[in-house]
């Protein structure tokens, strides 16, 4: 810890209880606008708009647990004849 710390915790220290209350309060917002200032939100990497059309039979009425069900099978078929 530097000297300059050290000073500056010691006078803290010297402080009344709501004097150092206020200190703290002071260190929060100045932490905060610190986190905020550089904080970025950053965009989402898709648009819901970029999903249209990727599966249309579901938009098409068939029951989603079927189409899950059926590409498993799909799958399933594909391991097993790939295996010897």
């Amino acid at each position: 810890m530097s000297f300059s710390i050290e000073r500056v915790l010691n006078e803290i220290d010297q402080l009344s209880l709501v004097e150092q209350m206020q200190v703290l309060e002071h260190l929060v917002k100045q932490i905060k606008q610190s986190v905020d200032s550089v904080a970025v939100t950053q965009k989402p990497k898709y648009k819901v708009t970029d999903f249209y059309g990727i599966a249309p039979n579901l938009l098409g009425g068939e029951d989603a647990q079927e189409w899950v069900n059926q590409i498993r099978d799909e799958w399933e078929e594909r391991e097993a004849w790939r295996q010897p």
